[in-house]
């Protein structure tokens, strides 16, 4: 009796949990990748996965790395019709956008991220955010609701010994993950407050000159 209570209740651990993986697996984002052992200056390539009934006509994401550990190199998809959108990168985050004119089928491999690894150290890769994008009635695009994340993180583990050095492969066409932002840099704001400020007080003084020769040729 004991025997079969227990097989009862295995079987329905695993009836739940074929169900609740499903269920994320038709509506949700994941990282993946084939190794966790890499060596220095090896390429280490992450895929980011989704899966929605629902034809999609872009992403985006976000991929959390350590800049001492992992160099971003670039991103490219192998869905049809998907185009990469270049943005300012930040050191430590990788931020990437694709979107295409056309719905596409969201069930699979979205895009592949390749890193170049650095040196010695244990690390991870982290899915900040991400999210799938359809057209409204209004031609606008906008996150597909009900899309959950599913696994985050990466565990690296990056050998100091030097492996073998090889170029990324790609997917498609490649979207440079090249840092062109540093993340605490402040100058381009200071230097646009500096320039604007120079400039009112050089109106100013304009103003004053104008305003005073005026006068003075007024009063003669």
């Amino acid at each position: 009796m004991k025997n079969t209570k227990a097989l009862f209740l295995a079987l329905i651990f695993i009836f739940l949990s074929v169900i609740t993986a499903n269920a994320q697996a038709s509506e949700s984002i994941w990282l993946e990748a084939d190794a966790a052992a890499y060596k220095t200056e090896e390429i280490v390539t992450v895929r980011l996965n989704g899966a929605s009934s629902t034809p999609i006509q872009g992403f985006t994401f976000q991929i959390r790395y350590d800049p001492n550990c992992l160099k971003p190199i670039n991103a490219s998809s192998p869905v049809a019709g998907m185009n990469g959108l270049q943005l300012p990168q930040n050191i430590g985050l990788v931020d990437a956008t694709f979107a295409s004119t056309t719905p596409q089928a969201a069930l699979g491999v979205l895009a592949e991220v390749s890193f170049q690894a650095l040196g010695g150290c244990q690390t991870e890769l982290y899915l900040e955010s991400a999210a799938l994008a359809v057209r409204d009635a209004s031609g606008f695009a906008v996150p597909l609701s009900g899309i959950a994340l599913g696994k985050r993180n990466i565990p690296l583990s990056i050998d100091k010994t030097v492996g073998n050095i090889q170029e990324p492969a790609l997917l498609g066409t490649p979207l440079s993950l090249e840092p062109t932002v540093s993340a605490n840099s402040q100058s381009p704001d200071w230097a646009a407050a500096i320039a604007i400020s120079l400039l009112f007080f050089v109106g100013m003084a304009v103003v004053a000159v104008i305003f005073v020769v005026y006068k003075r040729s007024y009063s003669s």
